[in-house]
């Protein structure tokens, strides 16, 4: 997929959203294992050039928008050139191109404006907006917005990673609760515990995240939501290092997905977001795993993540990713 950013860089603060917007897409489609060309005209090399022509930035954004396939506007400002690019972008349509176009017409004022007419204080372009409207595309009110209609017209999830102190209780709650005592190898350590316990479980985890008045045979371990937009549909748990019972047995990371969710894509995805988290933390080069033999989507998981078999038992294989290329594959 061929995708473009269309927007204003006239001050630093658009310089910053347009950076913004492009590292928010990349982290999506990365972590959604899409392949993808992204043009972000703030990235271009001749930004940094003292001598660049007009010509030479026109074509170049010329050859990008005939090219793409899904295109974000900021047109919050009326900008000339984000004008033109739209028109073009229009006439594709209208000739039969497969195009997908995402407009961002954003101003604060219009959610505490109830006033029209010449009372109005504020106003966008009749031509740009009847266009728009008039070919039944959608004026989105933030990039946020766009982006999540975008991330929906394909399939695609915004997931991240949060500690389980930070998410609400009752979410976290009946997450834990939604799994077995042992479901396919994953512990669920607050199973059948009423809410008032669990609150004591969730102080429980923010100790052993610190690593405060641990047993001998536990390491801290940080506990982890998987949440897409503001809903946990996965557990996953963060050892920091590895003892002889880890190095042998359940490794760095244990994780769970939420039934409904499972079969798309979310463990691989929450186990990417993980290894990000473990690369800051963990002692070790290599990141141990252990998946039991009859759960192979989570060994699909773990291999779409970079992770190779190292051994087995009768009843589980042991896997690895390297760190920072510092592993040594086993073969």
């Amino acid at each position: 997929m061929k995708i473009y950013i269309v927007g204003p860089l006239f001050s630093e603060a658009e310089e910053k959203q347009r950076k913004y917007e492009g590292e928010r897409i990349r982290h999506i489609l990365d972590l959604n294992h899409v392949d993808y060309e992204l043009f972000n005209p703030v990235d271009m090399p001749f930004n940094s050039k003292e001598d660049v022509t007009s010509s030479e930035i026109a074509l170049a954004d010329v050859q990008r928008l005939n090219e793409a396939e899904a295109v974000f506007f900021d047109l919050s400002t009326e900008d000339s050139g984000s004008c033109v690019a739209l028109g073009m972008m229009m006439e594709k349509l209208a000739n039969g191109k497969k195009l997908k176009l995402y407009p961002v017409i954003h101003d604060i004022r219009l959610k505490r404006n109830s006033l029209g007419g010449l009372e109005s204080s504020c106003g966008f372009n009749s031509m740009v907006v009847g266009i728009l409207k008039g070919n039944k595309i959608t004026i989105y009110s933030s990039f946020e917005e766009a982006l999540q209609a975008f991330l929906h017209d394909h399939g695609w999830a915004d997931l991240r990673l949060e500690r389980i102190e930070d998410v609400a209780v009752e979410q976290s709650y009946s997450c834990y609760q939604s799994f077995d005592k042992d479901e396919n190898g994953f512990q669920n350590d607050a199973y059948g515990l009423s809410i008032e316990e669990y609150k004591k479980f969730v102080e429980r985890c923010v100790m052993d995240s610190k690593g405060i008045d641990l047993p001998d045979w536990k390491v801290p371990q940080t506990t982890y939501m998987l949440m897409e937009n503001d809903h946990p549909v996965g557990i996953f748990k963060l050892r920091h290092y590895l003892n002889e019972a880890l190095r042998n047995g359940a490794g760095h990371i244990g994780y769970g997905i939420v039934k409904e969710y499972r079969g798309k894509g979310y463990a691989t995805m929450g186990l990417a977001l993980t290894i990000q988290e473990a690369k800051k933390i963990i002692r070790e080069d290599e990141i141990y795993f252990s998946v039991h033999k009859d759960n192979p989507a989570s060994l699909k998981a773990q291999m779409k993540n970079g992770a190779w078999i190292d051994h087995e038992d009768d009843e589980q294989y042991f896997t690895r990713i390297a760190l920072n290329g510092e592993g040594k594959k086993h073969v």
